[in-house]
């Protein structure tokens, strides 16, 4: 029978604070907890197994064999099994080959081995229908986190560390030290496995742990983990507050498509750096659905094109392209793009649906008396029927098109009025036309022809008519 001692009430008071302060938990919760076998997931596992009555919590056990260690890893899923069994607590124990996986991604083994386990914990959740995914990170790994992202140059929100809660992902250890987790597995006779992996300075983090903390502590301050514990929590009130500043202008600043974030320069460029950096940030969160990958020289490299001339751009990570066009910034998938062409013969008096397009063409004649033009607007024109020489096609633009926009004497290239008219480069092959020949009447949703226009001299009328389908 377990007697609770002082360490013991301790590390749970922690525990129950952190999840009543974060609203990790809720009462009649199904959790997946990730379990390696080591002292931090025992730990985490023993406890919330100690309040699931309490809180009417039901409990799933995820292991992920990473291959790297062999017989030893064998042994530590043959642990976590035998444990749950004894606990009453459904398990699932799987075998990945993470080191293949690697060699096949170019990923580090620790970005790796994450990568698998997470996906796994989801399949899991998904697979039992639970509420939440719990695992062991505590406040020294914060503390480890904040020292190696800023020993990479991170910005502001990654010294904040890692967070109690994060959409499916929960913390319950957070806010409890090693030392306490290490004397509970202790004082409960838990027996935790040991990795030997994380007594070797073969990582970044391990060196950090073993090698770094340890001499700051010695040298500089002793109480380096409270004192990072303090920055991470002020950083992340000045982030939050940031984060509530960015939204409110990129809600502004920004139209939000599936595959491509328009920005209003004139909306950004007043901007104070700060602000720009986030909303460029918030931007490829928007598009990718993660920042993983990006970092301040991806967003530094965004920020350089405003005020560069159009066409200027760069590659960046996750096939994401950023340019300027005219007075926009623009971040889109870079994808290759079908050229849709589109070409239709005008009917008179029949309503045509253009399914790819999502549009009803609707020509009709019309006599001068049936016609006010009082209340003109973009999807509907009236032009005199007699000047038409051709065949009207709508269609999208051809070599050699001609327009010669109302109000203008002369003609010109549609190309030239498509840039006289700041209409993006990669939205002029699906603008659509209404052609008489070569000759274009109405580049659509914009200006007729001066040729077509009606004058006192018209007698019959052709009022074209192009809205979107019902629906979209």
């Amino acid at each position: 029978m377990v007697q609770w001692g002082v360490v013991m009430n301790s590390l749970l008071d922690i525990v129950k604070n952190t999840i009543s302060k974060h609203k990790l938990i809720s009462y009649g919760a199904s959790l997946v907890i990730g379990v390696s076998g080591g002292a931090d997931s025992l730990c985490l596992l023993h406890v919330i197994k100690s309040i699931r009555n309490e809180w009417g919590l039901k409990l799933y056990a995820v292991h992920l064999n990473h291959m790297f260690r062999g017989a030893e890893a064998e042994e530590d899923a043959l642990f976590v099994r035998q444990i749950c069994k004894e606990w009453d607590i459904p398990a699932f124990i799987e075998t990945f080959d993470v080191p293949a996986y690697i060699k096949q991604t170019g990923l580090s083994p620790e970005e790796a081995g994450r990568e698998i386990r997470y996906r796994l914990f989801e399949e899991v959740r998904q697979k039992v229908g639970a509420d939440k995914i719990a695992v062991a990170q505590n406040l020294n790994d914060n503390v480890e986190t904040v020292l190696m992202r800023f020993l990479r140059g991170t910005g502001i929100e990654g010294l904040k560390g890692i967070e109690a809660a994060r959409d499916n992902i929960i913390r319950p250890l957070l806010e409890v030290e090693r030392s306490k987790i290490e004397d509970y597995c202790n004082q409960n006779q838990l027996l935790p496995r040991i990795d030997k992996t994380n007594l070797q300075t073969i990582y970044s983090r391990n060196k950090i742990r073993l090698e770094l903390i340890p001499y700051i502590k010695q040298n500089f301050n002793p109480s380096i983990e409270n004192a990072m514990t303090r920055l991470s929590s002020i950083v992340k009130d000045e982030n939050d507050y940031l984060e509530t500043q960015a939204e409110h202008y990129f809600s502004k600043a920004a139209a939000i498509g599936s595959e491509k974030i328009s920005y209003n320069i004139n909306d950004i460029e007043n901007c104070h750096t700060a602000i720009k950096r986030r909303i460029i940030r918030l931007g490829i969160l928007r598009l990718t659905g993660s920042l993983r990958g990006y970092d301040s020289k991806n967003i530094e490299l965004v920020l350089d094109l405003i005020g560069k001339k159009t066409g200027s751009a760069i590659e960046l990570p996750k096939n994401i392209k950023a340019y300027i066009s005219y007075n926009q910034l623009i971040l889109t998938k870079n994808v290759e793009k079908v050229n849709k062409k589109c070409y239709y013969n005008l009917i008179y008096d029949f309503c045509t649906a253009l399914s790819d397009y999502g549009y009803n063409v609707l020509v009709q004649k019309k006599q001068l008396g049936e016609v006010s033009f009082d209340n003109r607007e973009l999807h509907t024109i009236y032009i005199d029927e007699a000047k038409i020489k051709n065949q009207l096609i709508l269609r999208t633009r051809q070599q050699g098109d001609i327009f010669s926009p109302i109000g203008m004497s002369g003609s010109k290239k549609l190309k030239d009025y498509f840039i006289d008219e700041k209409i993006p480069k990669d939205m002029r092959d699906q603008m659509l036309v209404v052609a008489d020949g070569s000759d274009i009447v109405w580049v659509v949703g914009k200006r007729i022809s001066e040729k077509y226009k009606i004058t006192s001299n018209t007698k019959d009328i052709l009022m074209i008519s192009i809205t979107k389908s019902p629906g979209l």
